[in-house]
């Protein structure tokens, strides 16, 4: 009995690795991502792409793991929801309003530990942000809106 229910659940699971998990692709427009319009440091240059880059632009890194399903499926909808929600790699489509109020949104769920979402870090440890790494995204923020007010 036990031997008939594991080869039915292998087979489910070769079986399930031929539906497409519809991963978005990687779109790229020039001058359009956020890095290339807004000043940042190097270190939040650093926390913001191993920390939002892969749900929230067009240079997502997929892992080994989101080729595999079922994680591919829900790989695939974090980015394309990451990507509905703010994508930084169309950052330049916005206006100044619309950029203020992303900066203003992104330092809330930084100040408030809810982003990157909780399970992230735990394949991704160098996105579990710090207190001072949480702050630093948060004093950029308000720096960048203040300077889309010049």
């Amino acid at each position: 009995m036990i031997r008939k229910v594991l080869i039915i659940v292998v087979v489910i699971f070769v079986i399930i690795q031929f539906i497409p998990s519809g991963r978005p692709d990687n779109n790229p427009v020039p001058g359009k991502d956020l890095l290339d319009m807004v000043d940042a440091s190097d270190d939040v240059v650093a926390i913001l792409k191993s920390a939002c880059y892969d749900c929230h632009s067009q240079q997502v890194t997929y892992p080994w793991y989101s080729y595999v399903a079922p994680v591919s499926f829900l790989v695939s909808r974090d980015v394309r929801e990451g990507r509905e929600h703010l994508d930084f790699g169309l950052w330049g489509d916005l206006s100044k309003r619309k950029q203020i109020k992303a900066l203003d949104e992104i330092s809330e769920e930084v100040e408030a530990g809810e982003m990157p979402m909780k399970i992230y870090p735990i394949m991704h440890p160098d996105a579990k942000l710090t207190d001072a790494q949480r702050q630093q995204i948060i004093d950029w923020c308000e720096i960048s809106a203040d300077r889309l007010f010049e």
